[in-house]
């Protein structure tokens, strides 16, 4: 029997698919909840929203509002739902930061520095872990304090358990997490990762391309438009130009040219008749 709160939580679902025409599907796998909370205030302030049902219960709406979205490579499915335009909503998204913790083992993104500070650390262990990354401390009422600023990494290392016991001692927390969609759908279509990570340059550059693409096309097979007509005018202008003197039209424009031609024509004339 499916629980009350389920069939609650399904009506909630089939609303939002619904009445928004934007839809955006991120694994919550890699993010801790506390950022989570942090990003989902963010977004609400943009009339972006999120929410993190079962993946049994986001399946099953997806199915009934006839949404061709499969979560099977999910661990655990997060949906952004908005009516602004998709690819407006991943525009806010890459802007979109938040701080984390490292973990043990993670490759380092830049480098770490940590500054001159006060800390609430009591003297005691704490200070061989200071000693080990040769960060200059002294003591303030009885409190660990950083002398002067020391980098303690760089990027490309490796975080090891020190690093991670150092900046969560200090809730120093280096690392940027972002929402990364892995699957999009707007207007009956749908947006793989590939087409979701292209930035807005790659779309105007595209853009740009068809429209010069759709140019040359309509200079081509002479379809006049606002944009190309003094081209096509111009093009008409020196095809005439050519056909007349080809056939020797005395126009007024074409006449100092047929007499150039003649008179040369007169010359070769008399110069073979001697």
């Amino acid at each position: 029997m499916v629980s009350e709160k389920k069939v609650g939580l399904l009506k909630k679902i089939n609303k939002l698919l619904k009445e928004h025409d934007s839809l955006l599907l991120f694994d919550l796998d890699q993010i801790p909840s506390r950022q989570l909370h942090q990003i989902r205030n963010q977004l609400k302030k943009e009339e972006i929203f999120a929410i993190v049902p079962k993946k049994s219960v986001l399946e099953l709406g997806l199915k009934e509002n006839k949404k061709d979205l499969s979560l099977d490579e999910f661990k655990q499915p997060a949906l952004i739902y908005s009516n602004k335009n998709l690819f407006d909503i991943l525009k806010s998204l890459k802007k979109l930061t938040v701080k984390r913790k490292i973990k043990v083992n993670e490759i380092i993104s830049g480098e770490i520095e940590i500054p001159a500070m006060d800390t609430e650390i009591q003297a005691g262990p704490a200070i061989s872990i200071f000693k080990q990354f040769q960060i200059q401390t002294m003591m303030k009422a009885g409190k660990i304090a950083v002398r002067e600023a020391k980098v303690v990494c760089k990027e490309g290392d490796k975080a090891d358990g020190g690093l991670v016991s150092l900046l969560n001692m200090l809730n120093i927390e280096p690392a940027e997490l972002t929402i990364q969609p892995v699957l999009g759908y707007s207007q009956n279509l749908v947006y793989n990762k590939t087409i979701l990570e292209l930035d807005e340059t790659y779309f105007k550059n595209q853009i740009n391309v068809c429209a010069n693409n759709l140019f040359k096309l309509t200079v081509h097979v002479n379809y006049p438009t606002k944009d190309n007509i003094n081209i096509l005018l111009q093009k008409s202008g020196q095809h005439a130009r050519s056909l007349g003197m080809k056939l020797g039209v005395p126009a007024k424009e074409l006449l100092p040219d047929l007499l150039r031609i003649a008179q040369g024509n007169a010359s070769n004339l008399e110069v073979s008749s001697k």
